[in-house]
């Protein structure tokens, strides 16, 4: 079939037909809900091209959605038909407008699906010619030839529909991912607390029962001991975990308790020293690097000390026997970098993006933890308005940064 050439918009729209199209694309650009842009397209379409009805279509794959129109009479808004059933799905299919005078002497046409309509005359242009999302149509109620201009304004508002719904979509798509995330937070949140309180009364029962046991099993043999010393481990364990729970929902909801106060950086090395059991089975070596020069931070001491716990516990996890784990302190004129660097393998570039995610690690699981360390660590660290972040060069270890303001 024949396909009828138009002049292009530069020759055939008036300075007015621009400045109405130009006004147009604005608001469009400021829309963020497909249902409102479907309804200034199809207000502007008719305003533009004088049309007696317009329609909005969309494609679902081999079908056409007619979503919303505009029109003297009604149309067929709400109704879905074949993609290659209609004149919508030919200007889809063929990138193509379609510009009808006679509509009962057009074969793409269906006439049976027309004549309870007022339409006599119509044009229909794709919404974009790259792989269309959909079509405008522009109906008449007499018989006409519809114009180069009038094709040319219709054109040109589609291909500026396309981008809007193209927007329209991913603004929903964004904001039900979001939604559904919140859900998912929420949910995870209460469990978390539920759970939690549930487990920490039985545990302190068996913690307190274990301890009671202890002074009654010393006379007895060492497996008996044993026995209990494993109870006892798996109490702190356990205990330790809900406490990560916690401070995992509390971190999520930015409700991380704190008690601000100045401390020396000396301090903090200072402290350093109760992790040196964590590297003494594995025979690792501690070098403590404090800065030269006296400095205070403003922070949580013991959310401090948590900090360090977690990332030299993480250095040690992965550290190998007889390894080095450097603890160094850099002072800048805002704050305060501390670095804790181990001479382990180092991470893996996949598992970098999520490394601080809760429930991730730094590599395929290698016994022990569940993930939260470096989720709260990061967490803690944020809620001082400091950051964390990860190095790791090729064959030399892992470094983690991180810096907390000084105190004024």
């Amino acid at each position: 079939m024949r396909r009828l050439t138009y002049p292009s918009s530069k020759h055939s729209l008036s300075r007015d037909d621009a400045l109405a199209l130009v006004e147009v694309v604005q608001e469009l650009a400021y829309l963020r809900e497909l249902g409102d842009v479907m309804t200034l397209v199809r207000r502007a379409a008719r305003e533009l091209t004088g049309a007696d009805g317009v329609t909005f279509v969309l494609r679902e794959g081999d079908l056409v959605f007619y979503a919303d129109e505009d029109a003297i009479a009604p149309l067929w808004k709400g109704q879905r038909f074949p993609i290659n059933a209609c004149i919508s799905g030919w200007a889809i299919l063929n990138r193509y407008p379609a510009v009808i005078s006679d509509i009962y002497q057009d074969p793409r046409i269906p006439a049976d699906l027309y004549r309870p309509t007022f339409v006599k005359s119509l044009m229909m242009v794709p919404m974009r010619s790259a792989d269309p999302l959909g079509a405008i149509g522009a109906y008449w109620a007499t018989q006409r030839m519809p114009t180069a201009r009038e094709v040319e304004l219709l054109q040109a508002l589609a291909d500026s529909a396309a981008v809007a719904v193209d927007n329209a979509r991913l603004y929903a798509s964004e904001r039900h991912t979001r939604h559904e995330a919140e859900i998912a937070a929420t949910a995870r949140k209460e469990l978390v607390a539920v759970v939690s309180h549930d487990l920490r009364n039985p545990l302190s029962a068996i913690a307190t029962s274990a301890s009671l046991l202890g002074p009654m099993l010393v006379a007895l043999n060492g497996r008996a001991r044993r026995h209990l010393d494993v109870i006892l481990r798996s109490t702190w364990r356990m205990e330790r975990l809900i406490h990560d729970l916690l401070d995992v929902a509390a971190i999520e909801a930015g409700a991380l308790t704190m008690n601000l106060a100045p401390l020396e950086v000396g301090k903090v090395f200072e402290q350093l020293s109760e992790l040196l059991p964590l590297g003494h089975e594995k025979g690792q070596e501690f070098d403590f690097r404090p800065p030269e020069e006296a400095a205070h931070i403003h922070c949580d001491a013991e959310r401090i000390h948590q900090v360090f716990s977690n990332l030299v516990g993480n250095a040690s996890k992965f550290t190998p026997a007889g390894g080095l784990i450097t603890v160094a302190a850099q002072l800048t004129e805002n704050a305060v970098e501390f670095a804790v660097t181990d001479s382990g393998p180092g991470i893996a570039p996949e598992f970098m993006p999520q490394l601080f995610q809760p429930f991730h690690r730094r590599s395929r699981p290698i016994g022990g933890g569940v993930g939260l360390g470096l989720s709260i660590a990061k967490g803690i660290v944020e809620a001082h308005g400091g950051t964390l972040r990860a190095l790791s060069p090729p064959g030399s270890g892992a470094t983690f940064a991180f810096t907390i303001p000084r105190a004024r």
